[in-house]
């Protein structure tokens, strides 16, 4: 009898200790984290962390993309184009100022040509000149010092020399023309004592009816 009371308090107490102690569990689990709790969480904070990083890296792709990558390798090769033709270009510049092949041959026309491109006054009587100065340009002075109207240094007394021809007529224009005012251009000529010949004016006017 005193064993079946025993049993029966027993079996009344036991649910209630089971409970407490699933209560106590789950209180614990809930508040107090395990390890291997800990060691989830850790790595989903990384995952997220990561996964944000990923994000940032797609978004600059996206921002980049296809097309814009595109653009900015045609830039950069245009660039590269621009640089490469400016060396070329510059390359050939200076090989044609070496070879002279880009300045005009010594003609007639190309002469009267130059002195109307450098605005200079009355090219006709301009021309005339060079031709009567150098003897048609065969005189030594046109060959040797490319100098056409016979300029001279007058501190030294010597002949200009010039690199090409066409250098010659410019300076006929900042030697001697400049200082022309207005009037007859011939009488102003021999005015100023272009040259020592007292007949040279004469003989370019000759000369000037045989071009016209």
């Amino acid at each position: 009898m005193r064993n079946t009371i025993l049993i029966s308090l027993l079996l009344m107490f036991l649910p209630v200790s089971v409970s407490a102690q699933f209560y106590t569990i789950t209180k614990d689990s809930v508040f107090l984290p395990t390890e291997r709790q800990k060691e989830s969480y850790n790595r989903a904070g990384k995952d997220v962390t990561e996964g944000k990083k990923n994000k940032m890296m797609v978004k600059d792709t996206l921002t980049v993309g296809p097309d814009n990558q595109k653009k900015l390798d045609d830039n950069s090769r245009n660039s590269d184009r621009k640089a490469s033709l400016k060396t070329e270009l510059q390359k050939n510049a200076d090989d044609i100022t070496k070879s002279g092949n880009n300045l005009p041959e010594l003609t007639i026309p190309n002469l009267y040509k130059e002195i109307i491109r450098n605005g200079i006054l009355y090219p006709k009587i301009v021309l005339a000149q060079a031709i009567l100065e150098t003897g048609w340009f065969r005189s030594l002075v046109c060959k040797n010092k490319h100098n056409l109207f016979g300029l001279t240094n007058p501190r030294t007394g010597k002949y200009y020399e010039f690199n090409h021809w066409t250098e010659s007529v410019w300076a006929y224009y900042t030697k001697v023309q400049y200082k022309y005012k207005g009037g007859n251009y011939l009488l102003w000529l021999g005015e100023i004592g272009y040259a020592e010949d007292p007949n040279y004016i004469i003989a370019v006017e000759k000369l000037l009816s045989i071009l016209l």
